[in-house]
């Protein structure tokens, strides 16, 4: 998972599992680390609880899960403290007016009442919460100070466009209904019958097809996810027209066309804001993974591994 969507992530009420537990009430184990990052620790008391989060006790995890849970929560954890380690060493700072305004975000999006009664369950209290509110929106700033120089040209959002311009295209695609018989001389009685009000209630009544119960409905689909002599027949014919009885490997059909969607291809002015989003995004992220393994192998870190 990319370092910016985790931070995007310990950002919001639902992600409290992976939040570390902050300013905890001190216990004995306090006196305990588990990782030293730079001189900074983080406790026992702080990785059992945000391991708690992690690993909810109403959920079963095979051993190798639970290893593999706890390896990501330690690496996440140092990362956290290297990106402190360096904000606290620029000076870098969360005012009373930032947090306040995340934290009304927050609770505006939550409600009242369930926001009190989650922080009350995680955290303790408000100011506690507010705590890691303030650590995460620090950690938010030094990631945003180390990607600020992944900058996106008109020039490489357009080649980015040109060599994915198929995740651009939307073929056409039509809406059918179908009804399914057993014969011939079935289908063609029940041709008789059917007319563009009455084609979903007469399926649903006499179709031997699954879709049956949908009223015969096949959804939308564009050619080459249907059988072939469905689509031959469905894309011809216009809105609110009814074939007439198709026989193939799987019996005999009556199509309903309800609704067709032209091939569509979006254009680069169209999309250019968001492909140079993405490409920034990407960018960001591609430089503070390179920034936060230089910083590993610059830094003091311990991590002790029998209290994991």
């Amino acid at each position: 998972m990319k370092y910016i969507d985790r931070i995007a992530r310990g950002l919001s009420i639902g992600a409290f599992a992976l939040l570390l537990a902050g300013c905890l009430a001190s216990t004995d184990n306090d006196a305990l680390y588990v990782v030293k990052v730079n001189g900074s620790v983080i406790t026992y008391t702080q990785y059992r609880d945000a391991l708690k989060r992690l690993i909810p006790s109403d959920r079963h995890y095979a051993p190798e899960e639970i290893t593999e849970l706890k390896k990501d929560l330690v690496n996440e954890l140092v990362e956290e403290e290297l990106v402190l380690y360096e904000a606290r060493r620029l000076k870098l700072k969360v005012s009373e007016a930032e947090l306040s305004a995340e934290a009304d975000v927050l609770r505006k999006d939550y409600g009242d009442e369930l926001f009190k009664e989650a922080i009350s369950e995680r955290y303790g209290s408000i100011d506690k919460w507010k705590e890691e509110i303030r650590r995460k929106l620090l950690i938010q700033k030094m990631m945003e100070r180390v990607t600020s120089g992944a900058k996106v040209t008109d020039e490489a959002a357009l080649r980015f466009y040109k060599d994915h311009i198929m995740d651009y295209y939307r073929p056409e695609t039509v809406r059918a209904r179908m009804i399914v018989a057993g014969s011939y001389e079935a289908a063609s009685k029940i041709r008789k019958r059917l007319n563009t009000a009455n084609f979903a209630v007469v399926a649903e009544e006499v179709s031997l097809g699954p879709e049956n119960k949908g009223g015969g409905d096949l959804g939308f689909f564009a050619k080459g996810e249907m059988p072939k002599e469905f689509e031959a027949v469905v894309f011809r014919l216009k809105p609110g027209e009814i074939s007439q009885v198709v026989k193939t490997d799987y019996g005999y059909h009556i199509f309903l066309v309800e609704e067709k969607r032209k091939a569509i291809k979006e254009d680069f002015p169209s999309l250019k804001k968001r492909i140079i989003e993405r490409i920034r995004a990407d960018e960001a992220d591609r430089v503070f993974s390179e920034w936060i393994r230089e910083q590993k192998k610059i830094s003091k870190i311990e991590i002790r591994e029998e209290l994991l």
